[in-house]
């Protein structure tokens, strides 16, 4: 059994009878006029890690298993209820842009995001990660490093959280990348082998 239970937030919603449930969140139109939605990609790399965690004996669970839009206050509440019996680790893994979607942008890369007044424990994890995930992507694209940010669920959950923002679904060449197998995993052995270091450690 792992020290912590993993709370995977896929950020945003999924597709309920082909229609998206979140607002914005997605990528300009490719040209074959398909599109990256945040909240499907973002569940997509969520089922694939919770496989390969528990292949690994690490004890995870997908916090919004549904594809309804689920504010952040539910998620949080839900986190830190289960956070009560079991000492909870809180993951959100989203994907960046740089603009609001109606344009393909120049930014890409992948960063790694906490609250700026943080426990050391979440610094430990974030550090992992920040060393994990440029270690597998290499020249794949860019790394962005640490950042401090006063988001919502970093700032409200009473565990160590990290939020995540692989690559860039507002540029062109990355976001196609996005989608393939290679990215998704780079993307879950990046993750898992952090993880991994971080539960020896701690």
């Amino acid at each position: 059994m792992s020290k912590y239970l993993y709370l995977l937030d896929p950020g945003h919603g999924g597709l309920i009878d082909g229609v998206y449930q979140t607002s914005g969140k997605r990528s300009p139109k490719f040209d074959d006029g398909s599109i990256l939605y945040e909240g499907v990609n973002n569940r997509d790399n969520v089922n694939r890690l919770i496989l390969e965690l528990k292949a690994n004996d690490i004890e995870c669970i997908d916090l919004v298993d549904t594809n309804e839009d689920i504010s952040l206050g539910e998620r949080v509440r839900k986190a830190n209820k289960l956070n009560k019996d079991r000492k909870c680790i809180y993951l959100s893994m989203h994907s960046n842009a740089s603009g609001s979607g109606g344009n393909w942008g120049k930014a890409r890369g992948n960063g790694v995001y906490i609250y700026p007044t943080c426990s050391k424990t979440t610094r430990n994890l974030a550090t992992k990660l920040n060393y994990s995930i440029p270690k597998y992507f290499g020249d794949m694209t860019k790394h962005r490093g640490i950042r401090e940010r006063n988001f919502y669920v970093l700032r409200k959950t009473n565990m160590p959280a990290v939020l995540l923002e692989m690559g860039f679904h507002d540029h062109k060449e990355e976001s196609a990348i996005m989608l393939t197998h290679i990215w998704k995993t780079l993307l879950v052995d990046s993750i898992v082998e952090a993880i991994k270091h971080f539960e020896n450690e701690n």
